[in-house]
């Protein structure tokens, strides 16, 4: 997989988390009709129980799309959207970025205040 860049806040959230293998799920998603900041988001996926997904999910995604490809994730220079817990058991906001020449993997509070555009990708496993 072709990862370009992992933001140093991801590194620092999500660097030693562990999970069970991937053992395969199927994630909704949909594109986001208006802009927002992650909390209306999160409450309109019904809470953050059913916003949560896993980190082994979007590595899972991005590896099926290693190169670009089409799929479910945006490859288009937009956001992907996740939900996941930090190895301190925060939930954090995942996005994932496909570029030219590769992905690009950020990681943020889900209080910060900059906006999500319309158009941009939410995954959740449970809503």
């Amino acid at each position: 997989m072709k990862i370009s860049f992992v933001s140093d806040y991801f590194k620092d959230c999500f660097y030693g988390k562990t999970e069970e293998a991937f053992g395969g799920s199927t994630l909704n998603y949909g594109k986001l009709s208006r802009s927002s900041v992650d909390g209306p988001i999160i409450a309109a996926l019904g809470g953050e129980a059913k916003a949560e997904t896993a980190i082994t999910e979007v590595y899972a995604l991005m590896e099926a799309q290693k190169n670009g490809e089409n799929g479910p994730l945006l490859t288009n220079g937009y956001a992907n959207i996740f939900y996941v817990r930090d190895a301190k058991g925060v939930l954090r906001t995942v996005d994932v970025v496909w570029g030219d020449v590769g992905w690009y993997v950020y990681a943020r509070d889900v209080t910060n205040p900059d906006t999500w555009y319309d158009d941009r990708q939410v995954f959740s496993r449970n809503s």
